[in-house]
């Protein structure tokens, strides 16, 4: 069976790396826009999955392993800002509350799924 259709020939996981890696980096950038702190490490970390990902989509395991750490530690560090927005002191809002912890955390989310289920699927480099 051929097809045209780019989508229905690439492989799930693939979609959602790159849906993750792309939401990473725009929603690092978006945090790091409202927040102006710490997040721009972040943004270094979504960087560093993107270049992870161009490899791993190619069917390097390794790579697949670093997205999974670089996953995971994006998805800690919106945990993190999740609970500095959330205490007492702060004046937190529902934008700042979304922009800096929960945007990251659904794309590294994202992120971990595809870069989980593309472990299975890549062959040993």
């Amino acid at each position: 069976m051929s097809t045209n259709n780019v989508a229905m020939r690439m492989p799930a996981w693939r979609s959602l790396v790159w849906v993750g890696v792309v939401g990473s980096v725009l929603a690092w950038t978006w945090a790091w826009y409202v927040d102006r702190g710490a997040q721009a490490f972040m943004i270094l970390v979504a960087v560093a999955a993107m270049v992870f990902a161009f490899r791993a989509v190619a069917g390097m395991r390794i790579a697949v392993v670093g997205l999974m750490v670089a996953g995971f530690v994006m998805f800690l560090a919106s945990l993190y800002w999740m609970f500095w927005v959330m205490m007492p002191a702060g004046n937190a809002d529902a934008l700042e509350m979304a922009s800096v912890s929960l945007f990251p955390m659904v794309a590294s989310v994202v992120l971990l799924l595809g870069a989980a289920a593309g472990f299975r699927h890549t062959k040993e480099s």
